[in-house]
């Protein structure tokens, strides 16, 4: 058995296995279908070579099935055609036509003894030839009018690949012609370039070919040194005796070898070829090892967005972290052009969806692909509830908050079984910036980034944990030890009855029960802050009006305050519920309020008023998506006060710490402990000479419930710096 004959049958194994790959695999389309015939026609005429070649001139047979079945590749090979460019008329109709009258042709000089006639076969030959010459020609024209650079490079691949086997293919029919024993070149290249042609129709990225490609490179390049690994073992000595314990030696010596050999020549092949792809890859290896000793989260950003922005493969990378409410995530950190600082859940639920269904990745010109395809097959006006049009609704989902982010790349941050962030990447040069080997690379950058995240969160309630038993342990000594003497002072002093002391003697006494009164109020507000508050779990959260709790606490104060302060009252009618213990909530608006006066000794305006605020951005979703969420609800107290210095802003929710005269500095540290127990946040914004307003956002209690369908539970993780300052506060 020749070279020649060996390469057929080989050719032949290949085609079967990939028709049958093409038919077994499930949603197989009418281009896969059309690939599997292309197989089965080639199958059949290698086959028949096979056989021919095996058998010589004493069978015929197996030469007229060559005949006849290579007249049915150029209508196998137009069918593919019409399937992959999705054309269906013009020149590509005529030219199946005349394949088609040309395969009957053929399959009559099969059958009969002109198959037998050389010259007959020739001409057979050479009307299989320019019908495939023809289809190749076509190819040719895709490419030139390919949209895009990518596409056109994907179609380059395709031309060149069958160009060269057609090629190959009648230059072996020549050399047989001439009477010369023909090489095994147009099988083999037939079937690497079946395989590539199999690879191409299911991975639409160029850069998956292009990796393909590198990997042949590599394999081949391990092919050939273990070969002469193995035949110089094996033949070192020309003994038959040793041939068994030299083939064993020479096995145990590749298993060895293979793996390192095989991580070395890969590491060679892709830094000769593909020399920016594998310093990247490098780069970010290095990356994720700088990482493991990191627990703080805004280090973490800094970090791992300069590492990918010192690449120069990124023109955009954001990380994006749960917000407190757990109704959509926050920017943390970027490079590049800013992207959106906060998505809602409305705009980020197929993303999170998608990552809890085990997406590792979104790409954005595979969503953008997919779309292209469904709106083909399904029109925009379509509306009935099909599977297309819901898939259509989740893309386009995708497709508008990757838009938000700036992302062609995202990569899901999953701690504790939820999605805790976004790592995106962008590279805005080039479309499909990033291979597979890169992608996988990514995919370890966003894990240990999620481990960290999981680190630091752990890590600060640890650090929560320890602080509060420790201001336990002082509010039970000031309890003992401060409250009982002040007691007896008190008492004292209210005997005396500074009443009816006359002059000096009686404001003395005065000033002594005010004083007691006030540093027993100390005591109260901390012993209050070391206490725990009661959470969700605790059961004393049920549905509240906000509206109704505010009303009757602003009632309950404006008797107390003084006539040059007015109350300005705004409350937006019909806000949705939230899930709230009224008695703390009421706690946060007295704390607001009293200050609020306090900063206006002068005089002023107290405007309280609440809001539904809109999203924070407005994006043209699918007609599926609802454009506005109605998931939080505000709350703003704003006076027209001597207002808060900007070096202080950044301190006032630290305990402790106070601006006035005779303050405890523990009222605004107990109101935001309690808003964010309530899974909200609380803001301020100032400016001297003008006055502060305090912003309060609660999420409503329907946007809980769909939060928590979506595993977005809040995450204890403080980010702002005010919640940074708060971790330097010593126990």
């Amino acid at each position: 058995m020749d070279a020649r004959t060996q390469s057929a049958l080989l050719a032949a194994i290949v085609c079967l296995a990939l028709a049958l790959a093409m038919l077994l695999r499930p949603g197989r389309t009418r281009l896969w279908t059309a690939f599997a015939l292309l197989n089965f026609a080639l199958l059949a005429y290698q086959i028949g070579d096979f056989l021919y070649g095996i058998f010589g001139t004493t069978r015929t047979w197996p030469l007229r099935v060559s005949v006849g079945a290579a007249g049915f590749i150029p209508v196998a090979v137009l069918g593919f055609i019409i399937e992959f460019q999705g054309e269906s008329a013009g020149r590509v109709v005529g030219l199946r036509r005349f394949a088609t009258a040309t395969a009957l042709a053929t399959v009559a000089v099969a059958v009969s003894p002109l198959a037998l006639m050389p010259a007959a076969r020739v001409t057979a030959s050479g009307a299989v030839f320019v019908q495939l010459t023809a289809a190749v020609s076509l190819l040719y024209a895709r490419m030139r009018r390919a949209a895009s650079r990518t596409e056109r490079a994907r179609m380059f691949y395709l031309w060149v690949g069958a160009a060269l086997c057609v090629g190959l293919t009648f230059g072996e029919l020549l050399i047989r012609l001439a009477g010369w024993p023909s090489p095994p070149f147009a099988n083999v290249a037939m079937t690497i370039y079946l395989y590539f042609l199999s690879q191409t129709i299911q991975r639409h990225r160029l850069l998956d070919l292009n990796e393909l490609l590198g990997k042949i490179v590599v394999l081949a390049s391990v092919g050939v040194v273990l070969t002469l690994v193995y035949g110089v073992l094996v033949r070192w000595t020309g003994t038959t005796g040793l041939f068994l314990f030299n083939s064993m030696v020479a096995s145990f010596v590749i298993l060895i070898l293979f793996e390192p050999l095989k991580t070395k020549v890969e590491e060679k092949v892709l830094s000769i070829f593909f020399a920016e792809r594998f310093q990247f890859v490098q780069a970010l290896a290095a990356l994720r090892q700088r990482m493991a000793g990191i627990i703080d989260v805004r280090e973490l950003a800094q970090v791992v967005l300069d590492g990918f922005y010192e690449t120069r493969r990124v023109t955009h990378a954001s990380i994006y972290l749960l917000a407190d409410d757990g109704l959509g995530f926050r920017r943390l950190d970027y490079r590049g052009p800013a992207p959106t600082p906060y998505i809602d859940a409305a705009t980020m639920r197929a993303l999170v969806q998608s990552a809890q269904a085990g997406q590792k990745a979104q790409l954005v010109e595979l969503v953008e692909r997919r779309l292209a395809e469904l709106r083909q097959l399904l029109p925009e006006s379509e509306t009935e509830s099909s599977a297309l049009s819901e898939e259509r609704a989740r893309l386009s989902e995708i497709g508008a908050a990757m838009a938000a982010m700036r992302a062609g790349v995202t990569i899901p941050l999953i701690a504790s079984q939820r999605v805790v962030g976004f790592l995106c990447v962008l590279d805005d040069r080039v479309p499909e910036a990033f291979a597979s080997d890169e992608l996988a690379t990514m995919l370890d950058i966003g894990e240990q980034a999620a481990i960290t995240i999981e680190n630091s969160r752990l890590y600060e309630k640890m650090k929560e944990r320890d602080r509060l038993a420790a201001l336990g342990e002082m509010a039970a000594g000031l309890a003992h030890e401060i409250r009982n003497p002040l007691g007896a002072i008190k008492g004292a002093a209210q005997y005396l009855d500074p009443a009816q002391l006359q002059g000096a003697d009686g404001e003395i006494l005065q000033i002594i029960v005010e004083e007691v009164n006030r540093l027993d109020g100390v005591v109260a507000q901390f012993l209050d802050y070391s206490r725990p508050f009661p959470n969700a779990a605790s059961g004393k959260f049920q549905s509240t009006d906000l509206n109704d709790v505010l009303w009757k606490t602003m009632k309950l104060i404006e008797s107390s305050m003084p006539p040059n302060v007015v109350l300005e009252l705004d409350l937006t009618p019909d806000l949705p519920p939230i899930h709230a213990d009224a008695e703390q909530i009421k706690q946060v608006f007295i704390n607001l309020a009293l200050n609020a006066v306090q900063a206006m000794p002068d005089g002023g305006r107290l405007g309280v008023r609440t809001r539904r605020p809109h999203a924070p951005i407005e994006l043209g979703l699918s007609e599926h998506t609802p454009r506005y969420s109605a998931d939080q609800i505000e709350v703003r107290f704003a006076d027209t006060g001597a207002g808060i210095p900007e070096e202080a802003l950044d301190r006032i929710f630290i305990p402790f710490y106070t601006t006035k005269t005779k303050g405890t500095g523990l009222g605004l540290a107990i109101s935001q402990r309690i808003v964010k127990g309530h899974g909200g946040t609380i803001e301020v914004q100032s400016r001297v000479g003008e006055g502060t307003e305090f912003i309060l956002r609660f999420p409503s209690a329907s946007a809980l419930d769909t939060a928590g369908r979506l595993g977005m539970v809040q995450t204890p993780l403080a980010v702002e710096p005010v919640a940074a300052a708060l971790k330097k506060v010593p126990a």
